[in-house]
């Protein structure tokens, strides 16, 4: 069965809707930073590890299974990204973004079980869309930066090349959650050959232009806006033309292009710009620390109750975290959402 042309045509205007309404909220809503503060290097090597072990993990289980996480997962991405929003517009955002959460996934899972795979699919994909723009704001407004970004692009480049070409993994994992409700896929399509998006892949697609909006400013957002539109509608127009048939890891041609925008952004700005610096609207990274700070920082007292021997992140003109080690010490200064360059130095 040949793939529709128009379907493959729709699923590159849905990306740039998907990356158009990301940046829309980026714009507009501020997301409440999580307890566990920024995100750093160590938080994307977990992530990079719980992407890789997943699929393996999946398909031990029975599809039911997998089907029910995953909607417990959306569920609970749709309401966290729905909650600031109505906050935004005035309303009371607990009750009305739970019941919106609770009311679309009990209707793909009704649409799934009454054997309605339109609905379903319908259902799983608004979820998912919804979904992602939520998860790739949190990220971002959290401090994942662009180097973050462009490595968790680098690692993923070369798993989804080695499951999807080297081994059987993606598609034993595609063929036990295909046409099953709250798949992990944007899927536009059903049968054999479905036209759609893995979650990975559709995540990174937003993800990077906001983090690059963030990081380097407007012409990198669009430039990472377009980069993945045009990846996109170029792997479509291979699959209209024949030249491809099976399933294409994405992130094969994607990956390499984000790692490349981050360094050639990076070293044209001299650096990334920092969430507290994205939010004052100021350009360009922050500046060295002056000699009249460092000073002042240094003569700023530990907080009442820091063990002897510890070390202190000194910033601004103060103490900005403390710990054990000068690299936690660091950490705590980000957890507390310090974005100012640090120093450390022993009680």
């Amino acid at each position: 069965m040949s793939v529709s042309p128009l379907a493959l045509t729709a699923l590159s205007a849905a990306v740039a809707v998907e990356i158009a309404v990301a940046a829309r909220y980026l714009a507009r809503v501020r997301m409440p930073r999580p307890p566990v503060g920024v995100y750093t290097g160590g938080d994307v090597a977990v992530l990079c590890t719980g992407v890789v072990l997943a699929p393996l993990l999946y398909t031990a289980l029975p599809g039911a299974a997998v089907s029910a996480v995953f909607g417990l997962v959306l569920c609970l991405a749709v309401q966290f990204t729905l909650a600031p929003l109505l906050t935004t517009a005035g309303l009371r955002a607990a009750p009305w973004s739970w019941a919106a959460a609770l009311a679309g996934t009990a209707a793909t899972a009704l649409a799934a079980l009454t054997g309605h795979p339109g609905g379903a699919r319908a259902g799983s994909g608004l979820l998912i869309a919804v979904a992602v723009v939520g998860v790739a704001n949190l990220w971002t407004q959290s401090g994942l930066r662009a180097g973050h970004t462009a490595a968790l692009a680098a690692v993923l480049t070369a798993y989804d090349l080695a499951a999807t070409t080297l081994t059987d993994t993606t598609a034993r994992f595609f063929a036990q959650v295909q046409d099953r409700p709250f798949a992990p896929m944007l899927a536009l399509t059903g049968g054999d050959r479905p036209v759609g998006l893995g979650l990975g892949d559709l995540l990174l697609l937003v993800l990077f232009p906001l983090v690059a909006a963030k990081a380097y400013g407007r012409a990198a957002a669009w430039s990472a806006a377009l980069t993945g539109v045009l990846v996109t509608s170029a792997v479509s127009a291979c699959f209209a033309l024949g030249a491809l048939s099976g399933g294409f890891p994405l992130l094969t041609a994607l990956g390499p292009l984000i790692v490349a925008q981050h360094l050639y952004w990076r070293r044209r700005t001299g650096g990334e710009r920092t969430t507290a610096r994205w939010r004052e609207g100021r350009p360009g990274p922050a500046p060295a620390p002056s000699g009249t700070e460092l000073a002042a920082a240094l003569a700023a007292p530990a907080p009442e109750g820091t063990p002897p021997g510890s070390w202190l992140a000194l910033g601004a003109g103060r103490v900005l975290g403390t710990g054990p080690t000068p690299g936690l010490a660091r950490r705590d200064a980000r957890r507390q959402g310090a974005d100012a360059p640090t120093t450390a130095r022993m009680l």
